[in-house]
């Protein structure tokens, strides 16, 4: 028996290349799923804020029809930093020219966020008893 024999194993030149690609891999699999870690956490917002939006957008239709034109409020102990404001005004009002009152409303809701994050929303509201 004259040599050396073989022996089976990796070269540490193998080796650094091998553990630069599985770091480089590593690192592209970390930023995508921080990536979409950020946008479910501003999906949830923007869902979040919607919602409230369209709540507070109920209940200050329900307002309206009551008779207040004016008012704000908060989404009570699960959304305590939330808040929303509401103002109506009488369509078509022109009390110079005499004109008969409107039954429509032009109705304007804002949500604020505890981020600053404010968001609108506005439409008409037919209230039979003005």
């Amino acid at each position: 028996m004259s040599g050396r024999q073989s022996q089976g194993g990796f070269t540490l030149p193998e080796i650094i290349a091998a553990m630069a690609i599985l770091g480089t891999a590593l690192l592209i699999l970390m930023d995508a799923h921080y990536g979409a870690l950020r946008l479910f956490a501003d999906t949830s917002d923007e869902i979040l804020m919607q919602s409230l939006l369209e709540r507070a957008m109920g209940e200050a239709e329900m307002e309206v029809v009551a008779g207040k034109l004016e008012g704000s409020d908060n989404f009570g102990k699960r959304y305590p930093d939330y808040a929303f404001s509401f103002a109506a005004q009488q369509m078509g009002a022109d009390e110079a020219a005499g004109a008969v009152e409107s039954p429509l409303y032009g109705l304007s809701v804002t949500v604020t966020g505890p981020d600053g994050n404010v968001r609108t929303m506005e439409m008409l509201v037919f209230s039979p008893a003005s």
